[in-house]
């Protein structure tokens, strides 16, 4: 089955970390994230390279553009950045876009437009043609959401609202299709159309608890957890306290659930030592979602680690052997 290709465009260096996140959460989807750097740009020999980008573009369904502070590298076929000529030419080819932009530079953007004729000096943006640039798509596009964003959070929470509005535009476009149907084949179109529904709702809400699952932020509470069991170099994700138990029992802990003043306790028992991991209920939300708690104060109050030593039992030959029946 054919799957739909999003290609991520922005500038690479100062956006990588975003561009990773978007990609995973793309992939998430079942869709197929394209990036440049993953390989997914089929390059040849006798065109540029920024060429073989704008090609690999009209084998897309979407473009994510995410616009940063920085202008990137400069196009060698005109005074555009080469994301910005991803853009235009997703833009040529009619792709469904998504258009995010910093939200310093987005703000920023409005004062360059008062005063774009009095030598403005942009502060958060490293090159005055990204506000030309941002002008230009203000002034120019229409049909397609810019939106302003923080973190990464901000840039999934819009796509998933996208994606859904998506979802149900096809189905009510399927479903006026049965008006031009006899009454037979419309009540069989309409039972077809309800188990599409149905299978639809099914997928959307196993997609929720995929994506509610996710963390792409790294979570404080999820730090100081590898710190404890030992995770130096790698990490995990987890969602919800569910997810937690999963991934602790797979490492070999046991689970406790029935303190009053403790959400969890984990428990792993060595031959020498036992290790404990409490964590008190205010880390949760009503539905036991992790929350984003950054205060040191607080994590350390909330989160308790203890390694206890176990002392070998010894074999003791000198005691009275009196009793001893030989």
């Amino acid at each position: 089955m054919a799957i739909p290709k999003v290609f991520i465009s922005s500038t690479y260096y100062d956006l990588k970390q975003e561009r990773d996140n978007i990609a995973r959460f793309i992939k998430d989807l079942g869709y197929e994230p394209i990036m440049h750097e993953r390989a997914g740009v089929t390059y040849t020999q006798n065109e540029p390279l920024e060429k073989d980008c704008y090609n690999e573009i009209e084998n897309c369904e979407i473009l994510v553009c995410i616009i940063g502070n920085h202008f990137g590298s400069q196009s060698l076929g005109n005074d555009y950045s080469i994301t910005m000529n991803e853009l235009k030419s997703a833009m040529k080819d009619r792709k469904k876009i998504f258009i995010f932009i910093a939200k310093d530079v987005f703000v920023e953007n409005e004062t360059y437009l008062k005063n774009r004729d009095n030598a403005f000096i942009p502060a958060f943006a490293d090159d005055i043609k990204i506000h030309e640039f941002v002008a230009e798509l203000k002034a120019t596009v229409k049909n397609n959401p810019i939106v302003a964003f923080d973190n990464t959070n901000d840039i999934t929470a819009a796509l998933r609202n996208q994606f859904a509005g998506m979802f149900q535009r096809l189905l009510t476009n399927e479903a006026t299709l049965t008006n031009t149907k006899t009454v037979y084949d419309l009540k069989e179109s309409a039972d077809e159309i309800k188990k599409a529904v149905m299978s639809f709702n099914e997928e959307k809400e196993n997609f929720f608890k995929k994506f509610d699952s996710s963390i792409f932020a790294k979570n404080m509470i999820l730090q100081r957890i590898e710190k404890y069991i030992g995770l130096h170099k790698s990490s995990f994700f987890a969602g919800n306290i569910e997810a937690l138990d999963e991934f602790m029992v797979v490492l070999g802990f046991e689970v406790e659930s029935n303190n009053s003043d403790w959400a969890r306790c984990y428990e792993k028992k060595y031959a020498t030592k036992i290790q404990t991991l409490r964590l008190k209920r205010a880390l949760f939300d009503e539905n036991a979602m992790i929350k984003d708690i950054r205060e040191t104060r607080l994590l350390d109050d909330y989160i308790k680690w203890d390694e206890k030593n176990i002392k070998k039992p010894s074999l003791n030959f000198d005691d009275d052997d009196s009793d001893i029946p030989f």
